[in-house]
């Protein structure tokens, strides 16, 4: 009896909390639909935005500008100076490092593995020593078109700005002219062509590079000497890329 009397005390008490707690129900139901509803609306509105064509174009214009950036073609334009030796000597004179000038093109397709052709006028100088007195007696000037051929590696090839390389070159010369000079030596007596070998490293910032090298011919420099006189040169190069 007495737990039926507790329940009818509570009756109206539970009468009121029930209505409530269904009413609260009711009320987060409806949000909670409402709020489902406008996110599939702004999904739906997102879906039919133009979107996709203008990704696969951004995308295609990106794999565009990677692939011309790794096989770029490139012209340049340098100058410096070398310093010049020969291996031996004449029966009068012994030969002494001489500095001279150059100025030369190439054209560049880049890459991680890039190649070169290029054209340089080589103004080279080589002194020489007296071998009775062991005093210098002057320099002897001779005037060359190389044509190297490049391969090398640029190690950053990946980055935009800057970029260092190292390569080898075969490098064809032919003579052109020899200056005037007390030794006796003209155009005749100097080999027309000299095939050389060529090794160097090289680092670029933007559009400006630097180059140091070294070549060493392949054949004498005079055609009546007793001894070999291969040339060799060492040179360092400044120039700019377009």
């Amino acid at each position: 009896m007495k737990a039926s009397t507790n329940f009818y005390a509570w009756k109206p008490v539970l009468l009121i909390i029930i209505p409530v707690m269904l009413n609260y129900a009711v009320m987060a139901q409806v949000d909670t639909t409402k709020t489902k509803t406008d996110t599939t609306k702004a999904m739906t509105a997102d879906t039919t935005k133009p979107a996709a064509p203008a990704t696969a174009a951004a995308t295609t214009t990106a794999a565009g500008t990677s692939e011309n950036a790794g096989t770029s073609k490139r012209f340049s334009i340098y100058a410096g100076g070398n310093s010049n030796t020969m291996s031996g000597e004449t029966d009068k004179y012994n030969a002494n490092a001489g500095v001279g000038y150059h100025i030369g093109v190439a054209w560049e397709k880049g890459g991680f593995v890039y190649y070169q052709f290029g054209l340089r006028y080589n103004n080279a100088v080589y002194g020489f020593k007296s071998r009775a007195t062991t005093k210098d007696t002057g320099d002897l000037k001779v005037q060359a078109l190389d044509i190297p051929l490049t391969l090398g590696i640029n190690f950053l090839s990946f980055a935009k700005i800057v970029s260092l390389r190292a390569f080898i070159s075969a490098m064809p010369s032919f003579t052109l002219g020899v200056s005037d000079n007390h030794f006796g030596v003209n155009k005749d007596a100097v080999n027309s062509f000299i095939f050389y070998g060529q090794i160097g490293i090289g680092a670029d910032i933007a559009f400006a590079f630097i180059d140091i090298g070294y070549n060493y011919g392949t054949q004498s420099l005079l055609k009546n000497s007793t001894s070999s006189t291969n040339p060799g040169q060492a040179y360092l190069s400044l120039g700019v890329r377009f």
